[in-house]
């Protein structure tokens, strides 16, 4: 399951309908409890950016169903949001606070519209994606389904406000949906992220001040003229909105992976530190980086929250040195060591990060990596995949690794240049390379001496990246790191 652009989706065609939750006004209540850190920041900050807001913000899931009628899909997604008391709430931002207001489970409905039928899947995909940019952290529905009723059975299309879900939430939509169709209940057990809000501000204020939390970040942006971190290669995107673009590949196929986790186990490290060692090594190849520095996106989710549905992501920096002659033996301990120095947890929030520091954080190289076998419930299946709206920056590069039971996929996002196109390319290849290598008990190529040290490329070198496996049903994305 990948995570890609809807744009960059293969939608069926078929028969598209739209299911949009309602409520009656006079049903919304007062909630006292307070949101979590990261979702009143993604709420105010777009309220101050107001129509100035160039990209929707929202994220979702696409998966079959089989043949399905419309009564049994409108019983399930009803008890899916039923279920779900975030999904049925939401936040008005003030001058000075917000306030959280929220519906009784009783007082969800559904609004079915059919769009039309559709001979090709282009239009379907278009419509598709234009309802859910009608999605706003600002108003309620805050999730919205659509169908395409093809030759092949039902395709459900999920779509949120990237506010109340993260991809964990999303790799566990297609199994609970799936559980309700085949007549299941939805328990949702223990506490909810309306929950976590509340309880994360007690648990924050509580917190001792980590100055070395804070050293840690700032030594960071010290070495990036006060910036987060940067892709190691040129990009060709000058600092105005770009379009980005989404390219996708397998790393490592089953066999591989199991061997690849076993060596990084050899190493000490799990398979997102091996992982990340990679990185590492193809930015000193490609690159002539000295260390990998990246901010990593991380699953916070306490225990007592594994099964809820959320927004529980925190930020880690990271810094990977590579010395000249060092190869993924040395590296993986490193990459290890790193991971385990500061292990994020309560208080890693972008939006704590950016109050800690006294100014806005905005990563611009990103890694994540899940394991989706590992996702609470029913893992998903091959040809699930995770959605994104489109994204415009001139300086992001964020890169999804993904372990399924199908190996390891890689999801990578840039600006949509022939720079960019090139050089993420053959970063990507070194990297991939180098995972090969270690997959295959061969001795990943060292780090090669300074003199040794290729000059980046800033024209287009067209580098052919190969798929380790065939492109149809990829694995899904997100936002855990330490595992594997």
């Amino acid at each position: 399951m990948e995570f890609t652009e809807l744009g960059d989706r293969t939608v069926p065609a078929g028969r598209l309908v739209f299911w949009t939750p309602t409520a009656r006004a006079s049903a919304w209540a007062d909630d006292p409890r307070a949101p979590a850190l990261v979702h009143e920041h993604h709420v105010r900050s777009a309220a101050a950016r107001g129509p100035r807001q160039l990209d929707p913000a929202w994220i979702g899931v696409s998966f079959g169903v089989g043949r399905v009628g419309r009564h049994r899909l409108a019983r399930a997604f009803s008890a899916w949001l039923r279920g779900h008391e975030h999904l049925r709430s939401r936040l008005e931002p003030t001058h000075e606070h917000v306030t959280r207001r929220t519906l009784p489970a009783s007082a969800v409905a559904l609004r079915q519209e059919e769009i039309g039928v559709f001979a090709d899947g282009a239009p379907v995909r278009r419509q598709i994606e234009a309802f859910f940019d009608r999605v706003s952290p600002l108003g309620w529905p805050q999730v919205v389904f659509a169908t395409v009723e093809g030759t092949d059975g039902v395709t459900v299309f999920a779509g949120a406000d990237h506010g109340v879900v993260d991809g964990y939430t999303l790799a566990m939509v297609p199994g609970q949906i799936r559980a309700l169709l085949a007549g299941g209940a939805e328990d949702v057990p223990g506490p909810t992220f309306l929950d976590f809000g509340a309880e994360e501000r007690n648990l924050v204020d509580r917190l001792p001040m980590r100055p070395e939390h804070a050293d840690r970040w700032r030594t960071l942006l010290r070495g990036e003229s006060g910036r987060t971190p940067a892709f190691p290669l040129p990009l060709g995107a000058r600092e105005a909105p770009h379009p980005q673009v989404s390219t996708d590949q397998w790393l490592l196929d089953a066999p591989a992976a199991a061997r690849f986790a076993a060596a990084s186990r050899a190493g000490g490290g799990t398979t997102a530190a091996g992982l990340l060692a990679c990185l590492a090594l193809a930015a000193a190849k490609v690159a002539g980086r000295r260390q990998l520095s990246v901010v990593t996106l991380t699953n916070t989710r306490p225990d007592r929250w594994r099964a809820a549905p959320g927004w529980f992501v925190g930020l880690q920096p990271v810094r990977i040195p590579t010395a000249p002659g060092a190869a993924f033996e040395d590296t993986v301990a490193l990459a290890t060591a790193e991971l385990r120095r500061h292990r994020p947890g309560l208080g890693s929030s972008p939006a704590h990060i950016s109050r800690l520091l006294r100014r806005e954080i905005r990563p611009r190289f990103v890694v994540s990596y899940l394991d989706v076998r590992r996702v609470e419930g029913t893992p998903p299946q091959r040809e699930d995949t995770m959605l994104r709206s489109r994204i415009h920056s001139p300086a992001e590069v964020y890169m999804w690794l993904t372990r399924s039971e199908r190996g390891v996929h890689l999801t990578t996002r840039f600006p949509d240049t022939a720079v960019a196109r090139a050089n993420v390319a053959r970063f990507v290849l070194a990297a991939a390379q180098a995972a090969a290598r270690v997959a295959d008990g061969h001795r990943a190529d060292a780090v090669p001496a300074p003199e040794a040290l290729p000059v980046p490329e800033t024209v287009p070198v067209p580098v052919p990246v190969p798929e380790t496996v065939p492109a149809a049903g990829r694995p899904m994305e997100e936002t855990m790191l330490p595992c594997g």
